[in-house]
């Protein structure tokens, strides 16, 4: 019984890793989400100072990429 017990713990604490460590992708996880809505922010701001800067639209712009 001793031995059962043993596996018992052993079990549960693997467990209790495999716990922690989904805590902790998931908190990466919402970093890399956090910085990837920066990201896009800055270029969008890029971007439309860009635009601004040689007075362009966003159709003359698509069409450029496009083209």
């Amino acid at each position: 019984m001793a031995r059962k017990a043993n596996y018992e713990e052993k079990i549960s604490a693997i467990e209790a890793k495999i716990a922690k460590k989904q805590e902790e992708l998931k908190a990466l996880k919402a970093q890399v989400s956090d910085l990837k809505a920066k990201k896009a922010k800055d270029d969008y701001q890029e971007l439309t100072e860009y635009m601004v800067a040689n007075n362009l639209t966003a159709a003359e712009v698509l069409a450029s990429i496009k083209a």
